[in-house]
């Protein structure tokens, strides 16, 4: 499935879909300032709330 079909997206996703580094998302995630779920053995971003955070950027 094509990455712009996603609802739920890895971190290496959100970072392709952003440009942002992984790290970058992931000290987002880690200060609340962006939504994620662990699922399996990864973090899970929701597209609306990517977007949401991106938009703020």
């Amino acid at each position: 499935m094509p990455i712009a079909d996603k609802l739920l997206l890895t971190i290496a996703e959100a970072q392709a879909l952003t440009g942002l580094s992984r790290e970058f998302l992931r000290d987002a995630i880690t200060r609340g300032e962006l939504k994620a779920k662990v699922i399996g053995k990864g973090w899970r971003v929701k597209r609306s709330d990517l977007q949401e955070y991106v938009d703020k950027l």
